[in-house]
């Protein structure tokens, strides 16, 4: 078994593993094509190849070096970015590769593997993940929804709240507004710069991937999710509300739209992502739809020897520096500017 250096863009060896149960939308060429875009990272891949010249097992990263520190990231901005194994004895290589950089390397993965220990990495956090299988009538999905989230939808439907697609370039800058917004006043962060949506819209647009929609009473934007296709799954990946129409069930109404989008592309399973562990209501709204549940974890290597207080001295500045600029009075245009100086510095 051999590792070889190959672009995940274009190199057919990255394209090979693909097929393979653990890889995903994170995994894909439109996405990494989409965060190179947008921040200017240079992706990469290693594969371990056996004898034949096949490709067993890869892991896609970015090597970033800023004021928070020299290191690799499988892969920045990404929910979860498994390692690509044909079988276990695929990583010992692999990581070795890595570990040749003697840099710091973290990601997120859902193999339970890796959080025993595999590999020397450690579980810094855990979060929760959640997909519904959309295989069975339309109809019977719904019935299977919690009572309460079967109720949420009808009121959104007696209100003539609609789920219809965000159009064109207008429909992306409501979202981004929208978004932005809510990242700043409900959670005091900072929102991903327009330029990382335009990205994503860029790259899965060509490939039918990219389905953004919206909930609307009349003509008011109530909910956005954006929804990506990626093989035979749809992931929410975005999501934002205005926190006055909650009332009116927007988010309910959006993700059953998802279901029914899921079903008209020929998808197998509504992907709903990660939630964080502090995040109990918004687990407990997933958890509503029947959807599966599995661990998310986020790991970490470090090198001997390797420094890391001054990162995290920088990232404590960062986040007091992000508390200031999402203050309400601040003005949301100058915390939108904010984040699309500053977000590259959270990968």
């Amino acid at each position: 078994m051999h590792v070889v250096a190959v672009d995940p863009l274009r190199d057919v060896r990255w394209a090979a593993l693909q097929g393979l149960p653990e890889a995903g939308l994170f995994h894909s060429p439109p996405w990494i094509a989409a965060l190179r875009d947008a921040y200017g990272f240079a992706p990469r891949a290693y594969v371990a190849m056996d004898a034949t010249g096949a490709a067993r097992g890869g892991i896609a990263f970015c090597e970033i070096d800023d004021p928070l520190g020299h290191r690799l990231v499988s892969l920045p901005f990404s929910d979860a970015c498994d390692p690509l194994l044909t079988d276990p004895g695929t990583w010992v290589p692999l990581s070795a590769r890595l570990a040749t950089h003697r840099l710091p390397v973290t990601f997120r993965c859902l193999d339970d593997r890796f959080a025993a220990g595999e590999g020397g990495f450690q579980v810094t956090k855990r979060a929760r993940w959640h997909t519904l299988s959309v295989t069975d009538p339309a109809e019977t999905i719904r019935h299977r929804f919690d009572d309460a989230t079967r109720r949420a939808i009808a009121k959104a439907e007696r209100a003539g709240v609609v789920a219809r697609p965000l159009e064109g370039d207008a429909g992306l800058s409501e979202f981004v507004r929208l978004h932005a917004r809510l990242r700043k006043c409900k959670y005091r962060l900072l929102a991903q710069p327009p330029a990382f949506f335009a990205a994503i819209a860029e790259h899965f647009r060509p490939l039918d991937g990219w389905h953004p929609l919206g909930a609307y009473h009349g003509d008011r934007l109530l909910g956005a999710t954006i929804y990506l296709r990626w093989r035979d799954t749809l992931y929410l990946k975005f999501n934002a509300s205005d926190q006055e129409a909650l009332e009116l069930r927007p988010n309910n109404l959006l993700v059953w739209a998802g279901v029914l989008l899921a079903k008209a592309l020929g998808c197998s399973a509504l992907d709903l992502g990660p939630s964080d562990d502090n995040q109990p209501g918004l687990i407990r709204f997933k958890r509503q739809f029947g959807a599966a549940e599995r661990e998310l974890h986020f790991l970490r290597w470090t090198p001997p020897g390797s420094a890391l207080q001054p990162a995290a001295e920088l990232r404590g500045v960062l986040g007091e520096l992000t508390q200031l600029l999402t203050a309400p009075a601040v003005p949301d245009e100058v915390t939108a500017a904010a984040g699309g100086l500053l977000y590259r510095f959270f990968a």
